[in-house]
This record gives structure tokens, C-alpha cells and sequence, in this order.
């Protein structure tokens, strides 16, 4: 019988590690916030995002049992696409983590680092939403931003 020695070329072998490897998926999710009465634009402060004990997050603002008027977008990053149990570090806020439990549908939960506060967490939420204004998204209103 004879027998077959199979030789890959060095290339092949870089591309089959790069497709053994799942690909890096940036997720949006939505958290719900209101507009100031006087200026329309997004209220980005501490009280839009509690934390309860993880803050509520939606990957389609429509899904969000309450409809707010504005909605500011978070990316989480995860390895390949998203499903139940998913969870990533969410951009831009070092020790956040989203998870992904799809109760109710579309629901992401954002928990933060051990050694923060909810209230501590809020701030730093609402610091970097406020130094990051073109994550504002429109929702039950046109002129969030």
C-alpha cells in the first residue's frame, strides 16, 4: 500500500492558524438615556447609568422594555459572534466586562471591576459617555446629539 506524505508550505500553515483562530466581533449595545428638557441633547449623567448590580444594556435600543428618548452606544469585543453567555471588555472602559444573557431578548448586562462601586462605576460611565459624544444615537427623539 502506498503511503502519502503530505508537505505544507509555511504560508499554508500561517493561513490555517489564522482560520483555527475565531475572528474579533465589535458588538454595539444601547443603554437608554434621557434628553435635557432644555437643549434635546442626551443627559449623560451619573443618575443614566446605574448599575444594578450590573448596568442594563440592549443590542437593539427597540428591544428596551422602556423606550428613551436618546441611547448611547457601547462596543464590546468578542471572539466570534455574539451568544448566549458571550462576554468581552467593553471599549474604552479598562476592568468593564458585557455578558451576553438574552433575558430578556437582546439584553446585554455591562458589570464593572471588583474594586469599584456601583457609584464609583456610574462616574467613570458617565465621564467617559460625556469625553465620547459621538456614541449618542437617536431614540424616541431626532436631535440627541
Amino acid at each position: 500500500m502506498p503511503h502519502f506524505k503530505a508537505h505544507f508550505p509555511g504560508s499554508c500553515l500561517l493561513a490555517l492558524a489564522f482560520m483555527a483562530t475565531p475572528a474579533l466581533a465589535d458588538v454595539g449595545i444601547y443603554r437608554g438615556v434621557d434628553a435635557n428638557a432644555k437643549s434635546g441633547l442626551a443627559s449623560l449623567a451619573p443618575g443614566q447609568f446605574r448599575f444594578n448590580p450590573d448596568l442594563s444594556t440592549f443590542n437593539d435600543p427597540a428591544l428596551a422594555p422602556v423606550q428613551k428618548a436618546c441611547n448611547y452606544r457601547f462596543t464590546v469585543v468578542l471572539q466570534g459572534a455574539p451568544a448566549v453567555g458571550a462576554h468581552g471588555p467593553v471599549q474604552g472602559l479598562a476592568g468593564y466586562v458585557a455578558t451576553f444573557d438574552n433575558n430578556p431578548a437582546g439584553h446585554w448586562g455591562i458589570a464593572h471591576p471588583a474594586d469599584v462601586t456601583a457609584d464609583q462605576a456610574k462616574q467613570a460611565v458617565s465621564d467617559y459617555a460625556k469625553a465620547n459624544r459621538g456614541n449618542v444615537v437617536n431614540g424616541t427623539q431626532n436631535n440627541c446629539n
